[in-house]
């Protein structure tokens, strides 16, 4: 470790930032500050949590809070959606790295413009940090590593109606749902068989990384959504091809339907995150990554991109995660966290990273 500076986690009480809080005070050297409105909320986790956690209360309205905040700070963990941006700068003009959790597509490409600003002071900001965005973006590189000739990328991702989804994420998810379901680059459900649950159909779906993947990789990239209760898949995506969502929002039922959407509970908490590459002679290759608590799975993707600043490992300038860590060294360290990957064909030996076991397709 640098030993320059703490971790500050935004956020930090909420269903993904204990995790990144709780993991970094566990593996690293840093005391990691837990960040919020709430700060006896802060406090409740630094007493039962793992010793170096500081509890602190932080209005993001307030500049001079948050300037407070980064006097001492070395890397800042973004995991809540409010002034994004802003942050996002007072960190990096001050050269105090950032990690954003954020799945929204405008709240990155605000990022992203800070740039300039990044590699002036010497800090690293990494998008695209978590699940779908984030372990997405990851396995696509690294389909695109094993098969350096594929003319198209796939990413499919199963949720679990029951899993741990924080209020961001619902609400992200019910957004989608109302946008168009043209937005996708290639329309058109797939079926697609994926470790642990057999083939499913899955939906076209706008996430962030469809757009971000498109222009890193060079190739065409199609992001697609279902859900681990197929009944629950299908009855989502016929309301929204005819409407209902649409509609829903412009009678600003939005409220409601999020509401609604986070006391469903008719699956369980596993997951499966699954990309394909292919090439115009037939090659295919896919990695996968299946767990268990979707706000687990993000929180261990920031906690390890942190921890890659606080070391130093990553240039100066901001980035999405799949342009800056090596896939198949990343994907071996979050196994460490519960998360299992699956690849087909089984990699060589020689793709392998050192210390890292082969798997089969099955798991």
């Amino acid at each position: 470790m640098t030993g320059r500076g703490v971790a500050v986690v935004i956020g930090g009480y909420g269903a993904v930032g204990r995790v990144v809080a709780t993991t970094l005070a566990r593996e690293s050297a840093q005391e990691v500050v837990v960040a919020g409105r709430d700060l006896a909320r802060a406090e409740a986790l630094a007493r039962t949590g793992p010793g170096g956690l500081i509890p602190r209360r932080l209005d993001l309205a307030d500049p001079r809070g948050l300037d407070r905040l980064l006097a001492d700070a070395a890397v800042v963990v973004m995991c809540v959606e409010q002034r994004n941006e802003a942050v996002a700068r007072a960190c990096l003009d001050r050269g105090v790295s950032f990690v954003d959790v954020s799945a929204s597509a405008d709240v990155l490409a605000g990022i992203e413009r800070l740039d300039a600003t990044a590699k002036r002071t010497g800090a690293a900001a990494v998008l695209s940090v978590g699940l779908a965005p984030g372990l997405t973006n990851v396995l696509a590189r690294r389909c695109v590593d094993r098969l350096p000739s594929a003319t198209s990328v796939d990413v499919t991702i199963l949720l679990g109606t029951a899993g741990d989804h924080g209020p961001d994420s619902v609400r992200w998810t019910v957004q989608g749902l109302m946008a168009p379901s043209g937005g996708a680059r290639r329309p058109g459900r797939a079926r697609v068989e994926l470790p642990g649950f057999g083939p499913r159909a899955a939906y076209p779906f706008p996430f962030s990384d469809q757009y971000t993947l498109t222009r890193s990789l060079g190739v065409p990239v199609t992001t697609r959504l279902c859900f681990d209760s197929a009944a629950v898949t299908a009855a989502l995506f016929r309301l929204r091809a005819v409407g209902a969502f649409r509609l829903a929002g412009r009678l600003g039922w939005a409220r409601l339907l999020v509401g609604a959407s986070s006391r469903l509970r008719l699956g369980g908490d596993r997951f499966a995150v699954h990309a394909s590459a292919t090439d115009d002679g037939g090659g295919h290759v896919w990695s996968a990554v299946t767990g268990r608590r979707e706000c687990h799975a993000t929180g261990v993707v920031a906690a390890e991109t942190a921890t890659g600043l606080l070391d130093r490992r990553y240039r100066p300038g901001v980035h999405h995660i799949d342009q800056i860590v090596d896939a198949g060294v990343f994907l071996t360290t979050v196994q460490r966290h519960d998360l299992t990957v699956h690849e087909h064909p089984q990699p060589s030996p020689a793709e392998l990273p050192a210390g890292r076991m082969p798997t089969t397709p099955e798991g």
